[in-house]
């Protein structure tokens, strides 16, 4: 499959709403010659910022779903990786 074909699919699997923070993401990416592209690391900065609402938003999905677990367990589980003590 090529990359176009699994972004389609992506596309079509994905809810608007989400789309939108994409959009937005992209149409920032476009320059006009009197424009300087801008840095690398605003680049990223802007990617792990989509990234970042894209996953709350499975996260989100998820839960409503019935899916993942409470805050309340979630650090129960790393208290309990980490070898962290409980909070009274």
């Amino acid at each position: 499959m090529t990359i176009k074909e699994l972004l389609l699919q992506e596309i079509d699997s994905t809810p608007n709403e989400r789309l939108e923070y994409l959009l937005d993401f992209l149409q920032s990416l476009k320059i006009s010659p009197n424009q300087t592209l801008a840095t690398y690391q605003e680049l990223i900065e802007r990617i792990d910022y989509l990234e970042a609402i894209v996953v709350i938003h499975k996260g989100l999905d998820e839960f409503d779903h019935g899916e993942g677990m409470t805050a309340e367990q979630a650090l129960a589980q790393l208290e309990n990786k980490l070898n962290i003590p409980s909070r009274p």
